[in-house]
């Protein structure tokens, strides 16, 4: 039995140690302006919002015992929290790779004197507490 036990627990610790080792991260991005919209006018309105989770896995309250009587282990297992993001560099340009344009605390910004008749392609990268950077896909809308 306390084979079997001690098995079971060494799986588990492994399984989640691989799995803290290769931190996954889901991210995603929306748009408030539909890719490919026309403007009209001078000026536009970009927002977007996104949410960043941390899905890696991370060990705490690791805990094994044995003895000749009793043997036994307990483990704690839990997923990481949502990112804070403290900063968005928004990239704008009239090519596929946007320029940075602003960086901003807000998840909006304005937009001035945009040419007629152009393209103009867009992206977000979030930037969270450690630095760590997260980037949208790159976004496009039409001037007239």
């Amino acid at each position: 039995m306390e084979r079997v036990f001690f098995t079971v627990l060494l799986t588990i610790f492994v399984v989640a140690l691989a799995a803290s080792l290769t931190p996954y991260t889901e991210t995603t991005f929306f748009s408030h302006l539909q890719d490919g919209a026309y403007v009209y006018g001078e000026s536009v309105v970009l927002g977007w919002d996104v949410t960043i989770r941390g899905s890696s896995l991370v060990l705490n309250n690791i805990d094994i015992w044995f003895s000749s009587r009793n043997s036994g282990g307990s483990i704690g297992i839990k997923s990481a929290p949502y990112i804070e993001i403290v900063s968005y560099n928004v990239y704008l340009g009239t090519t596929p790779t946007p320029q940075l344009y602003t960086s901003t605390a807000s998840n909006r910004v304005m937009i001035d004197r945009l040419s007629p008749n152009m393209t103009y392609y867009w992206q977000i990268v979030a930037v969270d507490r450690n630095g760590r950077r997260y980037s949208s896909p790159i976004w496009y809308f039409l001037t007239r």
